[in-house]
């Protein structure tokens, strides 16, 4: 009897694996594969040339103590031939199988090793391949929310080139990442997502590297995001975008065919697309931050190249909902050289940070202003001159919410740095339904080294009516010096709400002609 207790407990561990093992049923194969399938309809029903984009629905069947869930690959065999030659181009990738695990009601657990295996197979060329050595992938979904609500996938020494061709593109890591939480609006939700490469390389037919990118990473997050509802209408743009390059593929293949027709196609597709827009744009959320960044960027040309240490933007806005909402826009760049060097190239910008604010703006009616902008570029081409009309009202009416709303644009930040010299702005537009101009305005600008440029211009075979162009500014600047020690010009500018334009006080009327 002391010997059975040890025993029992001894067999705890194997009937906890017993009933793990169990857990995998057909029936919990059915849930997940169907959960999964109705979830990404609206992709998974997607037609090319009237073919099926993927190959079939996701399978699902119970393996030891979970599953394997096998996303479907793609098959597609499309016509490209034109009026004098029949061609086709063949599109492969596999089916990508994961391992699934549940991990709480209706919440799953999915990953997978296999490797990236795509090719095009144009009909009389080579095949082109993508194919990566490794790849890692972690999803997380959610069933009753009909979402993926995280992500990682890892692609290792990813390569895409053509079979016996030195021209190829590759990279050494390529990973995205996304996760999605429940906002506090029912139905909506929090989404941010990443994506990230490192040691980019192109080569051209010969070999010969022509572009890299030692590390890029671009960041979007959205608060009280329609996760489902933006899914679904980049379902149905993919789907616009298929028909008409099936109605392209059709019509260029067809000796009757009229060209006009053909060059018709896009603006078609975008009028399909205007109500599509219009419910995506109503799932975005009240805020939004989208941001890129490029690293060590190389760029070889036969007879020029191109070097930036950092290339950065990003954008944002808030408020959406409300008649205050915000807005931000940031570039910045680092590092730019150019090879061979050119006989200007002091005077070339190698630096520049730009940030620009901007609030009171009520987005709602911004966009609808906006839309009703490309509803009507959509009709160019059948009736031009209504179009065109159309467009500038659209126009005129976004400038005058913005006046109205008395919208502020706020020069936070614009430095443009060249080894010569310097621009530095700053200060703030102001929009008044009130003023001649629409505006007003108080800007502070700094030239650092003009009078340098003008000497150099001045030399110059060509470079005399610039050169006198710009010492007619330096006359109207306000002489100063910069941080550095070198000479600057300074100048307040000012739009008023009687439409003057004053610069240092001075009206520039004046200098207007008679």
């Amino acid at each position: 009897m002391r010997r059975l207790g040890p025993i029992l407990l001894g067999t705890i561990p194997l009937w906890l694996a017993g009933a793990a093992l169990a857990q995998a049923t057909p029936e919990g194969a059915a849930e997940l594969r169907d959960g999964l399938n109705q979830m990404l309809q609206p992709i998974l029903g997607l037609q090319v040339q009237r073919q099926p984009l993927f190959t079939g629905p996701i399978t699902v069947e119970p393996a030891g103590a979970g599953y394997t869930v096998v996303f479907p690959g793609v098959h597609l065999m499309l016509d490209t031939s034109t009026k004098t030659e029949s061609r086709t181009l063949t599109l492969r990738c596999e089916a990508q199988t994961y391992r699934a695990a549940s991990a709480g009601a209706a919440t799953w657990r999915l990953e997978s090793d296999q490797p990236i295996n795509c090719a095009a197979e144009p009909s009389g060329a080579p095949r082109a391949t993508m194919i990566s050595r490794a790849l890692q992938a972690h999803l997380m979904v959610d069933l009753d929310q009909k979402l993926f609500t995280e992500s990682e996938v890892r692609a290792d020494s990813l390569a895409i080139g053509q079979d016996g061709q030195p021209g190829k593109v590759t990279i050494d890591r390529v990973s995205w990442s996304s996760r999605v939480d429940p906002a506090a609006d029912p139905g909506r939700h929090d989404a941010a997502f990443r994506m990230e490469t490192r040691g980019l390389s192109a080569l051209d037919e010969k070999g010969i590297e022509r572009f890299a990118v030692g590390h890029s990473v671009y960041d979007a997050t959205m608060g009280g995001m329609d996760v489902r509802l933006v899914l679904a209408a980049y379902g149905e743009i993919l789907g616009a975008y298929g028909g008409m390059m099936e109605e392209t593929a059709a019509a260029l293949s067809d000796q009757k065919a009229d060209p006009k027709q053909v060059e018709r196609l896009p603006l078609e597709t975008v009028k399909k697309m205007m109500s599509i827009t219009k419910r995506m744009v109503a799932g975005f959320g009240d805020a939004g931050e989208f941001s890129g960044t490029v690293t060590d960027l190389r760029v070889k040309a036969p007879d020029v190249q191109v070097t930036v240490d950092r290339l950065r933007f990003a954008e944002g806005y808030g408020g959406a909902s409300t008649p205050q909402g915000t807005g931000v826009l940031e570039l910045e760049m680092a590092g730019l050289g150019l090879a061979p060097k050119l006989p200007f190239a002091q005077w070339i910008p190698a630096d520049a940070t730009v940030r620009l604010n901007a609030g009171g703006i009520p987005w709602v009616e911004v966009a609808t202003a906006y839309m009703a902008f490309l509803d009507a570029s959509a009709s160019q081409w059948d009736v031009p001159n209504e179009a065109e009309q159309r467009m500038a009202q659209a126009m005129t009416e976004l400038g005058g919410i913005l006046r109205q709303a008395g919208s502020r644009l706020a020069v936070t930040s614009f430095q443009i740095t060249a080894p010569e010299a310097a621009v530095d702005l700053s200060g703030a537009v102001q929009g008044k339904d009130s003023a001649a101009h629409g505006v007003t305005a108080d800007l502070d600008l700094r030239v650092t080294n003009l009078d340098g440029l003008i000497k150099f211009l001045q030399g110059l075979p060509d470079g005399a009516q610039a050169a006198a162009g710009l010492s007619m500014a330096e006359v109207m600047g306000r002489q100063a010096t910069a941080d550095d020690g070198r000479s600057a010009r300074d100048y307040d500018i000012v739009v008023d709400e009687a439409g003057k334009i004053l610069v240092n006080g001075t009206d520039l009327a004046v200098f207007a002609p008679k």
